[in-house]
């Protein structure tokens, strides 16, 4: 079964698929930004479906998710796997 934090980012750039699998492979340090995507995707999934749910929060972990996916695609490039 495929490791959903690696599925996150690979459905977010299909154009990246393979680098994307070939690094979650090869560096931990990019597993973690996987995991971390993964994570802060949950809580945005959370917090869009609450009763309670707070434009602020959902604001804040969709500007997360961003920065994440970006520090994901700048560590791609950096590593040459683009």
């Amino acid at each position: 079964m495929p490791d959903p934090s690696l599925e996150l980012l690979v459905r977010r750039f299909p154009g990246h698929a393979l680098a994307i699998r070939r690094l979650y492979i090869q560096d931990p340090e990019f597993r973690v930004v996987c995991g971390d995507c993964s994570e802060v995707q949950r809580a945005l999934e959370y917090w869009q479906t609450t009763d309670d749910a707070a434009p602020e929060r959902v604001a804040e972990y969709r500007r997360m998710l961003e920065e994440l996916e970006a520090e994901a695609l700048a560590m791609l490039t950096m590593r040459g796997s683009t």
